[in-house]
């Protein structure tokens, strides 16, 4: 099991209360702000909602 599999796996074994905990102390613990994270979120789902006919030009790269 890799670390990031039993750090889920022990997110997943909190009481809910440390869940919505740690999802708000999160953005700190990263070194980032919860801003950061939202414009980067924001950015990914934009980024992989983009279907330019444009791309089919590097489907087969």
């Amino acid at each position: 099991m890799t670390t990031i599999q039993e750090i889920e796996k022990a997110i997943e074994a909190l009481p809910l209360a440390d869940q919505i905990r740690l999802y708000r102390d999160l953005p700190h613990l990263m070194g980032r702000t919860a801003e950061d994270l939202d414009w980067q979120q924001a950015a990914l789902k934009k980024f992989f909602e983009d279907e330019s006919p444009d791309d089919v030009a590097y489907d087969d790269l």
